[in-house]
Formats: structure tokens, C-alpha cells, sequence
């Protein structure tokens, strides 16, 4: 199967502008062959801490409503994730959207850190059981926590994966700011941990991109956030096969991708570890007392905000 991932440039919280993006980048990609494209977490707004994200899911059509409608004009599959509004709360959807109006979801179980101001707590539907096959879904910091790795694991042909996974900038701790060339190395070696633990081809979407936004909770400095890692496709041996690094141009690879339904991984994961890679100490601490800071933030702000558009 070919399959195209994009390597993105996004215009920060402008969902039409990125939607007429994603309808060119479909038809340079159907031009080219392929049968699936991917795009990356948040690809229809980036992120950062901005009320723009609030004006994105508020003020704007459902994006899934241009997904079917490409996916049915160019005859082609579209994966990636965007801010959903559903039920009053707002989740890091990513849905599957096929010719025939077939839409397959899966919503990131777990927030990462400051992302919870805007989205909160999704399911465990790692797997989608779709017509071409099993298809696992990994976004961000999915990718790196075993337990996403666990619910795939001998279940999938290959998997999608994409990511926003945004840098450290200049208002953040110079001890977290050291740490950016290891940030970017942890970015790029998620997915290929992914492929060599889970025997099955993965497909990762990422950005070239910076995205402007404020500090939180406050609003009171702007601040500049690169995306790190890279778009790539690697095999089931985990071997990249074709990559963007973070800071070459947004262009599109495309790959034939090899995988046997029939002959499906029967791998499995036993481990009690709770992390894929290497995690630094301050980045332990930062999960552990970060969280529940930006959870009451949704809960007393965010939260209201969308009980109000009703």
C-alpha cells in the first residue's frame, strides 16, 4: 500500500488556511499514487498556549466535514488529529476517514502536560479494525508510554503515528532548555522504538514549524516553541526508510508500505516499565506535578467555555 505523510507547515490556529493546505497537499499526494495520506497531531491548528485554540474549536466547522468530502472527491484514506468538540469537552481526536464516509477514531488517552488547558482525557481505542487491516494510532507521548505499546501489540499491521511534540523556548528553565538536543533525539526515536518492539511497519507525520503562543498560566510573555522530531516512514525492522528532519522544508514522502494481514506480528510486550525511553529526572517531575495544575485550568476555564457555546 502507498501511503503519504505529510511534513507540515501550519498557520497557528487558522483552520481554514490549514484545510486548503491539507486539500493541496491530498492532491499532490493522490497525483503521486498514494492511497493514504497522514497529516500530524493538531494539523489542522499546531499548538500553543493561545486563545486562538479556543476561537479554533469554537468558531470553525468541523474539520471532519472537509475530511469526508476530500476523502470521497480524490478516492483517498486521511488520517490526523484536531481539536474536537463533542459532549461539551474537547478531545486530541484522530480520526480515519475513508472514500465510502467510513470514519474511524481514536482520541489520546492522556494530555500531555500543558496540552490539557485545551483537551482532555480520550479512550484506550489504540486500535482501529478498519477495512485494509488493523491500523494502531499513536499520538506524541503515546508513543513512549508502554501501555499504548501494550493494547498494539500483536494486534496491528502497521501503525500511525503523528506528532506535535513542541521544544522548550526562552521562558522555560534553563535546565529544561539544555535539554532541547535530547527533547528532538527522544522525538525522533519514538516511532523506530515503536516499529522494532511491535515487529510492524509505523508511519509518522511531524511538522517543520514554529508556533507562537503565551506563557502559562499567566498570558504574560509571548513565547516561540519549535516542533522537534522528523516525518518518517520506517519498516518493521525498524529501519527509516525515508525522513524530514524538524527543520527541513514541509514537503511530503511517500512509501510503499509491506504488511500481511494474514500474517500478523503475534508478539507480545511484557513489562511493568511505564516508559519507552530513557526519561530525564526533571521530565519525570514535570509529569508527576504539572498535570493536575493544567487540569483544574481546563476544568474551571476551558471547560466552561465550551458549556457555554450551548
Amino acid at each position: 500500500m502507498k501511503i503519504a505523510a505529510v511534513h507540515m507547515d501550519a498557520a497557528f490556529g487558522d483552520v481554514i488556511k490549514n484545510m486548503d493546505n491539507v486539500k493541496n497537499k491530498i492532491k499532490e499526494a493522490k497525483t503521486k499514487g498514494a492511497e493514504l495520506i497522514l497529516f500530524p497531531e493538531f494539523f489542522t491548528t499546531g499548538f500553543a498556549f493561545s486563545n486562538k485554540l479556543y476561537d479554533s474549536v469554537l468558531k470553525y466547522d468541523d474539520p471532519q466535514d472537509k475530511l469526508n468530502e476530500y476523502a470521497k472527491e480524490y478516492n483517498i484514506i486521511i488520517g490526523g488529529s484536531y481539536l474536537k468538540l463533542r459532549n461539551n469537552n474537547v478531545y486530541n481526536t484522530f480520526t480515519l476517514t475513508f472514500p465510502n464516509g467510513q470514519v474511524f477514531e481514536h482520541s489520546k488517552d492522556i494530555p500531555t502536560v500543558y496540552e490539557h488547558f485545551i483537551y482532555t482525557y480520550g479512550d484506550e481505542n489504540n486500535v482501529l479494525e478498519t477495512p485494509i487491516g488493523n491500523i494502531g494510532v499513536a499520538l506524541c507521548w503515546e508513543q513512549i508510554r508502554y501501555n499504548t505499546l501494550k493494547r498494539m501489540a500483536g494486534k496491528v499491521d502497521f501503525v500511525l503515528a503523528g506528532s506535535c511534540w513542541w521544544g522548550f523556548s526562552e521562558n522555560d528553565p534553563k535546565e529544561l532548555q539544555d535539554l532541547n538536543k535530547i527533547h528532538n533525539e527522544m522525538a525522533v526515536n519514538a516511532p523506530i522504538e515503536i516499529a522494532k518492539k511491535l515487529n510492524v511497519p509505523v508511519i509518522h507525520a511531524s511538522y517543520n514549524a514554529k508556533f507562537q503562543g503565551v506563557t502559562f498560566p499567566s498570558g504574560d510573555k509571548e513565547e516561540v516553541r519549535e516542533i522537534m522530531g522528523a516525518t518518517q516512514v520506517i519498516d518493521r525492522n525498524g529501519k527509516v526508510v525515508s525522513r524530514k528532519l524538524y527543520n527541513e522544508k514541509p514537503d511530503i514522502i511517500i512509501e510503499d508500505i509491506d504488511f500481511d494481514i494474514k500474517n500478523r506480528p503475534k508478539n507480545t510486550i511484557d513489562t511493568n516499565e511505564y516508559w519507552v525511553l530513557k526519561m530525564p529526572d526533571v521530565y519525570l517531575y514535570g509529569w508527576k506535578t504539572i498535570p493536575p495544575k493544567v487540569e483544574e485550568y481546563y476544568n474551571k476555564i476551558s471547560k466552561q467555555m465550551y458549556l457555554d457555546k450551548n
